[in-house]
C-alpha cells in the first residue's frame, strides 16, 4: 500500500514538473521585462515630464517622485509600462504620464479644473442644479492609456491623484468638442438642500452627444448635514445602515452606442428618518418614519434576560423606550436601520447593546453592540471604510414583530459571564 502511494506522488511531481518550469520561465521573463521598465523610469521618466511640461506651458515644473505602474507578483504580475510622474508649481500638484520607452505618450492633468469647469457648466446648464456642497468630476480620454486607478496613498497623503488626464492643451473647447473624446464621464454630487427632487432629473441620450462606447455616469445625493459625506461610499444600494444623513441618492448610467445600441440605466432611493432620545432610524419605504415606527413605554419593564447556554443567564438594563416596526417592507427584505451615537456610551461610561425581542415568541438577542468613540477612532486611516464604521454603530433589517431597545448589562450579567 505504502510503496503504491508513493508512486502516486511521484507520477503527480513528474506531471507538474514541466508545468513549474515553464511557470518559473515565463515568471523569470515577465520580471526581466518589468525591472526594464523600473530602470527606464528611474533613468528618465521625470526628466521627460518636466520637460514636456515646459514645452507646453512655457513653465518650470519640479519633479516630486515617480509611481511605476508595473508591479511584482508571482501569479499575477502586471507589465505595465506607463509610468506616473509627480510635479509641483508653486502650489499646484499635478501629474504627467509618460511611457517607460516610447516617447510620444505623454498626458498630464495640469488643465483639469478648467476642463471640468465645462463639463459642470453643461450639466447645470441642461437640469438649473444649484452648485453642490460636494463635487467630483472623473473623465478618461478614449486615446488615454490604461492607468490603475488608484493612486498609491503615500502620494494622495501629499495631495496627488492622476485622473483625468489629456493629451491636448486646452484653449476653450467647446462641449460639442469634449464630449466626442471621451470614453468615460463621471459625476459624484453632493448637496445639502434642493428644491425638488433628485428624481424628477430626466437625462436624455440626445443631450450627451459621446463617442460611441462612452459611459456617461451621475452619482447624485441630497444630504440633510454635511456629516453625511463621511458615508458617501459606493454607488450600488447604499447600506442605510451607514446613512443616517441621506435623503435621496440617485444613480444613473448612459452607456452610447449606434443609433440602436443606447442605453439608459437609473435608480432612485428616498430615505425617510426620525430621530429619537438620541437615536437615529432610517427606511427607505415610501412613507414618514412616524407611520411605520411606533414609540413605546417600557410599562415598568426595567430588565431583560437573556439564556445563554453557553455563560448562563445575562441580564440587561433598558436605557430608552422599545421601538417597534409597524409594517412589513414591501420590496425589501429589511425595512429600517437604527444607528445609535457613540457619543451614548460615554453617558454610561459602559459598552451598550442593541436588544431585539420577539412579540410572537418573547425569544431577546443580542443584534449589536455600540462601539465608542475611543474604539471606532481606533480603526486605522490606512482603513478606507473608516468613516463609514463610524456612521454605522447600529443595526439594518428591523422588522415588524419584533420590539427593540437600548440596554447596558448589569453586574450581575456580567459577573455570570465570567
Amino acid at each position: 500500500m505504502r510503496t503504491a502511494v508513493k508512486w502516486i506522488i511521484l507520477g503527480i511531481a513528474l506531471f507538474l514538473l514541466p508545468l513549474l518550469t515553464g511557470c518559473s520561465r515565463e515568471y523569470r521573463e515577465t520580471r526581466r521585462n518589468i525591472d526594464r521598465i523600473y530602470k527606464a523610469a528611474e533613468q528618465s521618466a521625470e526628466k521627460r515630464a518636466a520637460t514636456y511640461i515646459l514645452e507646453k506651458y512655457g513653465i518650470q515644473a519640479v519633479p516630486q517622485g515617480h509611481w511605476v505602474q508595473a508591479d511584482y507578483d508571482f501569479f499575477t504580475s502586471y507589465t505595465n509600462p506607463n509610468v506616473i510622474v509627480f510635479m509641483e508649481d508653486g502650489d499646484k500638484k499635478f501629474c504627467v504620464g509618460v511611457h517607460a520607452f516610447d516617447k510620444t505618450v505623454l498626458w498630464d492633468n495640469y488643465q483639469r479644473e478648467a476642463i471640468e469647469a465645462v463639463l459642470w457648466d453643461h450639466l447645470e446648464g441642461l437640469y438649473g442644479l444649484p452648485r453642490p456642497y460636494g463635487m467630483e468630476i472623473e473623465f478618461r480620454l478614449s486615446r488615454a492609456p490604461y492607468y490603475k486607478s488608484a493612486t498609491p496613498q503615500e502620494w494622495r497623503d501629499k495631495g496627488y491623484d492622476h485622473h483625468n488626464m489629456a493629451d491636448f492643451y486646452f484653449d476653450g473647447h467647446s462641449i460639442e468638442e469634449l464630449l466626442p473624446q471621451l470614453d468615460l464621464l463621471e459625476y459624484t454630487l453632493s448637496w445639502l438642500s434642493l428644491d425638488r427632487s433628485l428624481e424628477s432629473l430626466v437625462f436624455k441620450p440626445e443631450d450627451w452627444r459621446v463617442a460611441e462606447g462612452c459611459c456617461v455616469e451621475w452619482i447624485l445625493r441630497w444630504y440633510s448635514s454635511p456629516e453625511g459625506r463621511f458615508t458617501a461610499i459606493g454607488t450600488d444600494h447604499p447600506d442605510i445602515a451607514g446613512y443616517p444623513y441621506l435623503r435621496q441618492w440617485r444613480h444613473t448610467l448612459f452607456k452610447a452606442g449606434n443609433s440602436s445600441g443606447q442605453k439608459l440605466f437609473t435608480d432612485f432611493m428616498e430615505f425617510h428618518s426620525a430621530r429619537h432620545e438620541g437615536i437615529s432610524f432610517v427606511t427607505t419605504l415610501p412613507c414618514e418614519m412616524e407611520d411605520i415606527l411606533l414609540i413605546s413605554e417600557r410599562e415598568g419593564e426595567e430588565d431583560w434576560t437573556i439564556d445563554s447556554k453557553n455563560n448562563g443567564p445575562q441580564t440587561y438594563k433598558l436605557i430608552s423606550n422599545l421601538y417597534e416596526i409597524t409594517e412589513k417592507a414591501s420590496d425589501s427584505h429589511y425595512i429600517a436601520a437604527m444607528a445609535v451615537p457613540s457619543g451614548l456610551t460615554e453617558q454610561h461610561e459602559c459598552p451598550l447593546y442593541i436588544l431585539s425581542r420577539n412579540r410572537e415568541t418573547g425569544a431577546i438577542k443580542v443584534e449589536a453592540r455600540i462601539s465608542t468613540w475611543e474604539e471606532l477612532s481606533s480603526i486605522p486611516d490606512t482603513d478606507q471604510r473608516k468613516n463609514y464604521k463610524m456612521y454605522a454603530n447600529g443595526i439594518q433589517g428591523m422588522s415588524a414583530g419584533c420590539q427593540y431597545v437600548l440596554a447596558k448589562r448589569t453586574e450581575e450579567g456580567q459577573d455570570r459571564k465570567t
